[in-house]
C-alpha cells in the first residue's frame, strides 16, 4: 500500500511537507513508472528580458539561463538514501557571473506535477547561494521525484529540477 503523502525532514529535525505519492497521482492519470521530462536540454526563455522572465529545465545537472541571469541546482547525488542527510545547493548569478540575491522556492514534483513544498517553501538567497540538507522518509523509497528550485531575483525567475529516486 502506498501512503497518500510523504513527509520529509531536514537533518535538524524540522518537518517539511513534501510529495504526495503515486497513489494520489494515479487518480489524476499519473503512474509510478511514468516521468515527464524535458525533451530538450535547452531551457525555454522569454524573448524579452523583464523582471518576470522565466526559464525552465529538468535535465540532470540542472542549470538554466535567461537573457539576464543563470542559475544552477546541484544535489549530492541522484540516489539519496532513506533517513540519511542529503545536501543540495542552488546558485544564481547575472550573466557576467556576479552573484544575485533573491529567494528560492523548493518544491517536489512527481511525473512533472508539483506535489509538495518545503516548509517554509521560500528561502532567502544571499550572495547568490542557498544550501540545505534534507532527510527522506521510508515512504519516499523508489518514487521518481524531482527536487525543484524556483529562483526569484530582481532580474527574473528560473526553474530548475534535480531528479532523484530514494534508496534503502
Amino acid at each position: 500500500m502506498v501512503p497518500a503523502s510523504i513527509r520529509l525532514r531536514r537533518s535538524s529535525g524540522t518537518a517539511l511537507a513534501a510529495a504526495a505519492t503515486a497513489l494520489a497521482l494515479a487518480a489524476c492519470g499519473g503512474s509510478a513508472g511514468s516521468r515527464t521530462t524535458s525533451s530538450s536540454s535547452t531551457p525555454t526563455t522569454s524573448s524579452a528580458p523583464s523582471p518576470t522572465t522565466t526559464a525552465t529545465t529538468s535535465s540532470p545537472g540542472s542549470s538554466a539561463r535567461s537573457a539576464r541571469m543563470r542559475a544552477r541546482l546541484v544535489g549530492e547525488d541522484h540516489r539519496p538514501v532513506v533517513n540519511r542527510p542529503w545536501r543540495y545547493t542552488v546558485t544564481v548569478a547575472d550573466t557576467a557571473g556576479r552573484p544575485l540575491s533573491g529567494t528560492v522556492d523548493i518544491e517536489f514534483t512527481f511525473a512533472g506535477a508539483v506535489v509538495g513544498h518545503d516548509t517554509p517553501p521560500t528561502h532567502p538567497v544571499h550572495d547568490g547561494r542557498w544550501s540545505d540538507t534534507l532527510v527522506f522518509p521510508p515512504a519516499s523509497v523508489g518514487k521518481p521525484l524531482d527536487v525543484q528550485a524556483v529562483v526569484h531575483t530582481a532580474l527574473g525567475s528560473l526553474t530548475l529540477a534535480w531528479p532523484i529516486t530514494v534508496q534503502r
